[in-house]
């Protein structure tokens, strides 16, 4: 055996509360104490404004998101110039309980020179009692040559558990790699961030980047079951808070949900989804067959829709508004339901299709 080697101490899981219940959550499912949360996102697309309102609402606490947020203490390493944040400040306010490292380094800092940044969060940790640390973005103040570099990316993340073992949460704001990556896939570099991190949050666009759209979806990956695994956001018009909009599906449907009702409300017969696209007012908003039938399939689990068929020809599925029925006799006409149908409809309708199927 070297002379080196240390023995270890196995310990035993205590069965005393459930896993869930030992994670204390700053805010519910996404930052949590002695946990590493990793929120990857496209340049200039709402990384630091979401992370300004969250610190001015952990002032005092409350929700965020419609998600419960902890009052709370934050150290920002920033890349940006502290007078920025000032001015973010005159529209969100950053009160006493926000400190900043602005641009620590005017380079790309040694592992030791990051292993003293840690250590001087830590140490405002001791005399501050200080709750979460962000990282703002990780990329510019990683050791040089780690982000592609798995061994030295893992000596940086590992000396993060100097935070995490006295009870904080750290927040790492990342780049995505170039491209379009897939959703679990956006973060740059070695796969050991993603793979070291408790929570990763991959947040997007809703339409084009460039748009003035205030909604952003959340897309997350979580060793947690508190945490949501698709979530949309909207950043209100004071830019002030953000509010839950459900998940991405719901989101999606919600948005275009006008137009298709209004399609199949004008229909007088069931519509396929061939039929739905030919009868789509704007070709440029016209959805994609698969995008359409997510929409479609959407309403009926809502009961919004009614389908029959079999999706395949020659029976493929046609739908219809719930609030619509059969007229009695026929299987392609619609009409308003009103009132429910009289009985005697009912059963002359069940005897018309008698007489059918023995003229058959």
């Amino acid at each position: 055996m070297s002379s080196h080697a240390v023995l270890l101490e196995p310990v035993q899981l205590d069965q005393s509360s459930p896993a869930e219940e030992q994670v204390k959550w700053l805010w519910h499912g996404y930052l949590g104490r002695r946990s590493v949360t990793v929120l990857t996102s496209l340049w200039k697309t709402g990384k630091t404004t979401l992370l300004s309102v969250l610190l001015s609402k952990m002032r005092e606490g409350g929700l965020f998101a419609n998600l419960p947020l902890a009052a709370c203490r934050a150290a920002v390493v920033t890349e940006e110039p502290i007078s920025l944040w000032q001015q973010r400040a005159e529209s969100v306010p950053l009160g006493r309980h926000v400190y900043f490292f602005p641009r620590p380094f005017h380079h790309l800092p040694s592992m030791a020179e990051w292993h003293g940044l840690i250590g001087s969060i830590d140490r405002l940790h001791e005399r501050e009692g200080i709750d979460l640390a962000v990282i703002d973005p990780l990329a510019s103040f990683l050791p040089a040559g780690s982000e592609s570099c798995r061994d030295a990316m893992m000596e940086a993340l590992l000396s993060l558990r100097k935070l995490t073992d006295c009870g904080m949460s750290v927040l790492l704001l990342h780049h995505p790699r170039k491209g379009d990556p897939p959703i679990g896939q956006a973060a740059r570099g070695t796969g050991a961030l993603s793979g070291f991190a408790d929570v990763n949050i991959e947040m997007r666009s809703l339409g084009h980047a460039a748009s003035a759209d205030r909604r952003r979806r959340l897309v997350t990956f979580s060793r947690y079951a508190a945490s949501r695994s698709d979530l949309v956001i909207e950043l209100n018009a004071e830019g002030t808070d953000y509010l839950a909009r459900g998940d991405f599906a719901d989101e999606e449907c919600r948005g275009l949900w006008p137009t298709l009702s209004r399609i199949l409300d004008e229909a007088t017969t069931k519509l396929t989804r061939a039929d739905i696209l030919e009868r789509w007012p704007t070709p440029d908003g016209k959805p994609h067959d698969g995008t359409l039938w997510r929409w479609l399939e959407w309403g009926v689990e809502h009961g919004q829709l009614c389908k029959d068929g079999k999706g395949r020809h020659p029976q493929p599925f046609r739908y219809w508004l719930a609030d619509r029925d059969v007229r009695p006799g026929t299987l392609e006409s619609l009409e308003p339901l009103g009132d429910l149908l009289p009985e005697r409809l009912v059963r002359r309708g069940e005897e018309d299709w008698k007489a059918i199927g023995k003229r058959r």
